[in-house]
């Protein structure tokens, strides 16, 4: 069964205060989406497509001919990113995993079992998450409290009061049955706080449209959150290159 993956790097990163797009920025010396790229193509993934936007063409400059690059000409969410690719994947069958490109620490254990869990449960999809101290600005995982199953996924500005209390985060990162993918990204709408199309909404859509099937959308809980640390800003990307370096037993 083949696999695909999607980098999320369209977004400007303004917060960076830098022209450069965020994921061109270096964590140990080397830009973030490099470091991504890296990773899965050490992996039996058939395509990587990286999502552009911002400045794209610098990012089109330095990873040239080893990936698939597709245009997201506005900035109208992440589940609208990931639509960019559909005339690539549309009908195919496989796992698609999603990712950001601004989490340059994940290792590539974690994207591989995260793509084992998806095909071992034939699964609609696979959510990677977090349980952090601090859980704000994150998205919120709401689970079903009888049998555990993610039944969605709350942005922190659409969330209630109870929400914002519960400690386990969405990363962002996901791997999906990739025919479950397609047929549901059209039915995400934009009716929250920021007029998005959130690829969060999907974990709803598939299981309020039936097209999972009646498939559970499955979580797997990352043990070291420092691998999905955000960045940001600069200071958090000083963060990122402390952690990296202190992984690597160098702490500069």
């Amino acid at each position: 069964m083949e696999a695909f993956a999607i980098l999320l790097a369209a977004g400007k990163g303004t917060r960076m205060k830098s022209e450069l797009p965020k994921v061109l920025h270096p964590v140990g010396g080397i830009p973030m989406v490099g470091r991504l790229v890296d990773k899965l193509e050490s992996m039996p993934i058939s395509r990587i497509m990286v999502v552009i936007g911002h400045r794209g063409e610098l990012v089109q400059a330095y990873l040239g001919t080893r990936v698939t690059f597709v245009e997201q000409t506005k900035q109208l969410g992440t589940a609208h990113a990931v639509l960019q690719t559909e005339h690539l994947l549309r009908n195919r069958c496989g796992s698609t995993l999603v990712l950001t490109g601004d989490t340059p620490l994940i290792r590539q254990s974690t994207i591989e079992r995260l793509l084992a869990a998806q095909r071992a449960n034939s699964c609609s999809g696979v959510v990677l998450t977090a349980v952090i101290h601090d859980p704000t600005g994150y998205g919120r995982i709401i689970r079903d409290p009888l049998n555990g199953e993610v039944i969605d996924i709350i942005e922190e500005k659409d969330a209630t009061p109870e929400q914002k209390r519960i400690n386990e985060i969405n990363t962002g990162i996901f791997c999906f049955d990739n025919e479950s993918l397609f047929r549901a990204l059209p039915a995400i709408s934009n009716n929250n706080a920021q007029h998005e199309f959130y690829l969060t909404d999907i974990v709803k859509v598939m299981s309020q449209t039936g097209i999972s099937g009646g498939l559970r959308f499955e979580a797997i809980v990352l043990e070291d959150p420092t691998e999905v640390m955000g960045i940001n800003t600069p200071e958090q990307l000083e963060e990122a290159n402390r952690a990296f370096y202190a992984r690597m037993g160098i702490f500069a």
